[in-house]
């Protein structure tokens, strides 16, 4: 066994020596230092959603290099907007800002800057390094799950949603089942029965979830853009001081870089913690643990950049121990990524790591090689990085729009593309907003076809029997544990500081309607109408939507209906570090502002999807990017003419004349 590792580690670095994998890396390398350097909106997340329907299509090594090297360095790089301007850089760089920006504002940028760098690139390397160990550890484990038990795990999974749910686990419960469900739309394999289809050839292989991702945080992230209008107001610190000086100060630090690095590790492994806290987790700890913090802390400690940085980046190592060899993500970024290796042919878990070790060993070997890129990246080019941070928001949402588009037309080419992604797009604003996270809406959609196979399998070899065999006893009974120990928790928790019986605006529980109450009202009616549509089916089609899904999904939405009307919502404490899987909807603009602002933004997503549909890719979002830049962003003719003609270069030039790929022409062209 340890000779089949050993040569799948071999062969796994030997996947990377073609030169469009290391091209790769560097492409995603590239994508993801401007993801963590540009203005706040961007993040990983949205990256992968837009890069999905484009990788999936490419060899599979080759995308995984996009997407790990993507992912790998964007927290490397993510200290700029904290140092730089005083706000987050992304998940896992908030307490960065502690002391950070007061480093920025006495002059000490670059040393604040150097020391994230460094103390980044060590984390990657000690998580690369613990991802690599933990295979061998997993392998003869995995070899002794069949079927039923890898239902169980997957079904494990899903119950984690609750503990991922942070604050609201029976809304992640309700998204899971909605992502269930969504799953289950199209042609059953096992039976041939087309299950909500309603006489939609589009809908007969069921709905891509590339688009789905792409529309649930794609078009929410652009939203926040357009709301909060970054960089047109707020300038940068001076960036100086010297970036080895920070180095310096991380080498001397080492010892808290490896406790921090392994507690990063540690974070990653274990569901539920999440990268939206593995910073300020990291940081307590510093504080508590790093002589006379409790006096510089806080003012410009340079052990408060480095403490964060290490255990962010070895993060990631964590996260894809679980996501690679159980198939389970830690977050939206690693269920992205599941996404796009299912849609490559991989089924992430035991299988996995059974049939394709050599390119799990390619991704720990990516994993590694991005840390150290980015982290030379963020060295050599700290200048012109910095400028990044600047661009303005005018340039950047049509941008982002426009990779929306055309990663949602590259799937099926069938304008009802653009139906879905508006749909979902309107669905991820909502859900954001009232806290459903979509995260678990994403976990249900990917597991959903690997938890109906399993139990298909499990059925046509055992009948009943199979809920009768230990380890699936064992796997059960853990699971409903978790599950259990999570929801007490969180009760003991708000009986315990009296939060359930408030909610955020300080009122005393009581029947009442709100606005989530109807998100709630057409969950429940779309189970119930799942039950009334599956019920004729065979007994095979209708066990996944009906009895798996459905009928579970009516109970959690009548739970959550009567947290609705009463008030009594689970509402964090200050300070508290129960985490929520997704981030929520968070505007300091007045309630008119914010309105006239999302109403605008619809405006434009709706014209852009009508143009396109009208006039075809290649006329419609060039004339787009050029109208937005110029009436919405003010910008001067001349830059939003040039803003126009690199999108119809990235168009025409780079997708239809290198890379061959020909849109569809509008309606009028026909």
């Amino acid at each position: 066994m340890e000779v089949d590792l050993f040569q799948a580690a071999i062969q796994g670095f030997q996947n990377l020596l073609d030169p469009y994998v290391f091209l790769a890396i560097l492409v995603g390398v590239g994508i993801g230092t401007f993801t963590a350097v540009a203005p706040q909106g961007m993040g990983t997340p949205m990256v992968y959603a837009i890069l999905l329907p484009f990788v999936v299509q490419w060899n599979p090594i080759t995308a995984i290099g996009v997407l790990i090297g993507a992912s790998a360095v964007s927290a490397i790089c993510a200290a700029y907007l904290p140092v730089l301007f005083g706000i987050p850089g992304g998940a896992g760089s908030t307490a960065t800002i502690l002391d950070g920006y007061p480093m920025g504002q006495r002059g000490e940028a670059r040393r604040a800057l150097g020391a994230s760098f460094m103390a980044g690139g060590l984390g990657s390397i000690i998580g690369t390094a613990t991802l690599a160990l933990s295979i061998p550890v997993a392998k003869p484990l995995i070899y002794l799950m069949g079927s039923p038990e890898l239902f169980v795990v997957v079904l494990w999974g899903l119950s984690m949603v609750a503990l991922l749910a942070g604050r609201h686990p029976v809304k992640g419960l309700i998204a899971a089942a909605l992502g269930l469900l969504i799953s289950t739309v199209g042609q059953q394999e096992q039976s041939g029965t087309l299950r909500f289809v309603f006489e939609q050839a589009y809908l007969f292989d069921g709905l891509a979830v590339s688009i789905i991702a792409l529309a649930l945080f794609g078009l929410p992230s652009a939203l926040d853009m357009a709301l909060a209008r970054v960089g047109v107001e707020q300038q940068p610190v001076p960036l100086k001081g010297s970036l080895m000086d920070g180095v310096k100060d991380t080498l001397r630090e080492w010892w808290l870089v490896l406790r921090c690095s392994f507690f990063g590790v540690w974070i990653g492994i274990v569901p539920g913690i999440g990268s939206r806290t593995v910073d300020w987790l990291a940081y307590g700890h510093a504080f508590q643990s790093c002589k006379g913090a409790v006096d510089t802390f806080g003012k410009g400690d340079v052990r408060g950049v480095i403490a964060p940085e290490c255990a962010n980046d070895a993060k990631d190592g964590g996260d894809l121990i679980t996501t690679l060899l159980l198939g389970l993500p830690q977050g939206t970024t690693t269920a992205l990524f599941i996404v796009a290796l299912l849609a490559m042919g991989f089924v992430p878990g035991p299988e996995m790591v059974k049939n394709h070790a050599d390119v799990i060993f390619s991704a720990v070997w990516i994993q590694g090689i991005s840390g150290i890129i980015g982290t030379l990246v963020g060295f050599m080019l700290a200048n012109q990085l910095a400028k990044l941070a600047q661009v303005r928001y005018t340039l950047m949402v049509p941008i982002l729009l426009t990779f929306i588009l055309l990663g949602a037309f590259s799937a099926n080419r069938d304008p009802a593309d653009l139906l879905v992604v508006l749909f979902f797009g309107v669905l991820g604003y909502f859900m954001k907003r009232w806290r459903y996270p979509r995260p678990a809406l994403i976990l249900g959609l990917i597991l959903g076809g690997l938890m109906e196979k399993y139990l298909y399998r499990s059925m046509a070899s055992y009948g009943f029997s199979w809920l009768l065999r230990p380890a699936v006893i064992v796997l059960l009974v853990l699971s409903c544990i978790s599950l259990a120990y999570t929801l007490w928790g969180r009760r003991q928790k708000k009986s315990g500081t009296g939060s359930s019986l408030q909610d955020p605006s300080g009122r005393s529980p009581g029947i009442r309607l709100q606005p989530e109450l109807v998100f709630s009202l057409l969950c429940l009616i779309l189970f119930l109408a799942a039950i009334a549509t599956g019920w004729k089916w065979r007994f095979i089609a209708r066990l996944m939507p009906v009895y798996m899904v459905a009928v579970p999904g009516v109970l959690l939405t009548l739970a959550q209906l009567y947290y609705d009307i009463t008030g009594k919502h689970a509402v964090a404490e200050p300070g508290s570090k129960d985490a929520d899987m997704d981030q929520s909807f968070d505007s300091l603009l007045d309630r008119k502002t914010e309105m006239s602002r999302t109403a605008l933004f619809s405006l434009w997503c709706a014209a852009s999807a009508a143009a396109v549909w009208l006039l075809g890719i290649v006329i419609a979002l060039p004339l787009f990017v050029f109208l937005y830049a110029l009436v919405e962003g003010r910008e001067k003719i001349r830059v939003a003419f040039l803003a126009a003609a690199g999108t119809y270069g990235l168009i025409w030039g780079l997708f239809e004349y290198v890379l061959g790929m020909y849109w569809p022409s509008g309606l009028f062209f026909l």
